[in-house]
């Protein structure tokens, strides 16, 4: 009860719009490991979901979803439970979730039985797409009244994005790879850890399964998947041995191309986890100096640095004059997150057609500063969580061009569940 009392009081808090992430408001609930983990799930796992949630609950709504907050928020969190949360008994979905509540328990209680009722354990029938929502290869949902087919992006619907954003998605990679972009953004992320302070990733997976952690090879070979049990409850993590970094952001840091000796200036460095691999690939001589604007942010590098003992080559400033001209800048700039949007849950209920020109008048800026920052021979590297033509390679040829530099080498991944997030990076050289 404390995991769903918890997610219920966070998704009625995002619902009034008094909060702007989930995970962070979770984290101040101080929940022990098991009830933390069971409340994010559910919290997370409805804002990422809720557009889908919300068209099968409103098929049992004769007057449309409760307009009361915590009713509305309840039953998508019932719903979730029913539909997507693997292993959950469908008693305990809906018996604790309307427990929870002091008043409509009848009503979200039937509404809830009837979700429960549209589910049938056997695969979704291909043919009857307008019918039929497969929840996974073995379950099926049975709509009530055919809903996908009433969006002109069903894959928009069944994966809770908009339907401006799946229609560029189809018109930039085509109809197969949007599928599988849009399946990676409803998918419950996987953890990924880098092995960090020369452990090789093999001895660090041994030394995970002495607190029992199961992980996984990622697909980079510095990187694991886990795959159960706590890992920053563990030994290993108290260390310094790891760090929480996907395979796409690591390859991002590599193309900084650090080395031995090299002073490197991290303009977006918070929380520090590409900022400590470049300091790794510095040492013993080289320096990386790490600047984020906000300084709550700055802490957590700080942090990072002096658990896996980096505070003599890491160096976090406060201001950028501290730092002078260097061999390379990386520029993890913000952006839209379209990269990531399984992990920042958030942000598809704010994305708009304009979101990606404002985020390249932020970036630009930053990438002009990077530009001075880096020695006449020095390079920068260009970096998004995005997978938007815009803020990735648009940018960087404009960002070239009016500084004499030439795009050396560039990526653009696309998100795929369990095996690595989106994202781009650009890496510039003087011409």
């Amino acid at each position: 009860m404390p995991a769903r009392a918890a997610a219920l009081a966070t998704l009625q808090l995002f619902e009034k719009g008094r909060i702007e992430r989930v995970g962070e408001e979770l984290q101040r609930r101080r929940l022990d490991p098991r009830n933390a983990a069971l409340a994010a799930d559910i919290a997370l796992g409805v804002v990422r979901n809720q557009r889908l949630l919300d068209l099968v609950l409103e098929s049992y709504c004769s007057r449309g979803l409760p307009k009361d907050p915590r009713t509305r928020s309840a039953l998508r969190m019932g719903a979730y439970q029913l539909l997507l949360q693997a292993g959950m008994p469908a008693r305990a979905a809906v018996y604790e979730t309307v427990e929870l509540l002091q008043r409509d328990q009848a009503f979200v209680n039937a509404v809830l039985r009837r979700c429960s009722e549209a589910i049938q354990d056997r695969p979704a029938d291909a043919t009857r797409p307008e019918t039929e929502i497969e929840l996974s290869r073995t379950r099926c949902l049975l709509l009530r009244v055919p809903g996908l087919s009433a969006s002109k992006e069903p894959l928009a619907l069944r994966h809770s994005l908009p339907d401006f954003l799946v229609a560029r998605w189809r018109e930039a990679l085509g109809d197969i790879p949007t599928a599988r972009v849009c399946a990676a953004t409803s998918a419950q992320p996987a953890v990924f850890l880098r092995a960090c302070n020369g452990i090789a990733r093999d001895e660090l997976a041994r030394e995970l399964l002495r607190d029992d952690v199961r992980t996984e090879p990622a697909c980079h070979p510095l990187a694991l998947r886990v795959e159960g049990g706590a890992p920053f409850g563990s030994e290993a993590f108290r260390r310094g041995l790891f760090v929480a970094q996907d395979p796409t952001a690591i390859e991002a840091a590599e193309a900084v191309g650090a080395a031995p000796g090299m002073a490197i200036l991290d303009l977006c460095a918070a929380p520090g986890t590409k900022a400590t691999l470049l300091a790794e690939r510095v040492k013993p001589d080289g320096v990386v100096y790490a600047f984020d604007p906000d300084r709550t942010r700055r802490m957590r590098i700080v942090e990072n640095a002096k658990r896996l003992s980096l505070q003599k080559t890491l160096r976090v400033i406060e201001d950028l004059s501290e730092a002078p001209q260097c061999d390379a800048v990386l520029a993890d700039v913000p952006c839209s997150n379209t990269g990531v949007l399984q992990r920042r849950v958030e942000v598809r209920h704010r994305l708009r057609n304009e979101t990606f020109a404002a985020m390249v008048a932020i970036q630009r800026p930053i990438l002009d500063l990077a530009a001075q920052k880096a020695k006449p021979d020095g390079a920068i590297v260009h970096s998004t969580c995005s997978i938007e033509h815009e803020e990735n390679a648009d940018l960087a040829r404009a960002v070239a061009n009016a500084h004499g530099f030439v795009v050396e080498r560039e990526q653009l991944s696309l998100p795929e569940s369990r095996v690595r997030d989106g994202g781009y990076f650009a890496r510039l050289v003087r011409r």
